[in-house]
């Protein structure tokens, strides 16, 4: 067995916990929405506002990555 298939069965092991991290960040994008949406927006607020969004965004893709390579295996 090679050292990739090893590392993907190790992180493959704990799918679950990469649904409840996609499952969080899903939330916080949510609240950050409704944060901008229900709030007084500054340019400072927006500027704040749209880093998160884009953080959360490249989490996201990454977890959605790992659980699809999972799917495969």
């Amino acid at each position: 067995m090679s050292t990739r298939d090893e590392f993907w069965d190790v992180v493959c092991a704990r799918a679950s916990s990469f649904y409840l991290m996609l499952v969080a960040v899903t939330v916080m994008g949510v609240l950050n929405l409704a944060a901008m949406v229900l709030g007084d927006q500054s340019t400072g607020a927006f500027v704040v506002s749209t880093v998160v969004f884009a953080i959360l965004g490249v989490t996201g893709l990454g977890l959605v990555l790992v659980l699809w390579q999972c799917k495969r295996l």
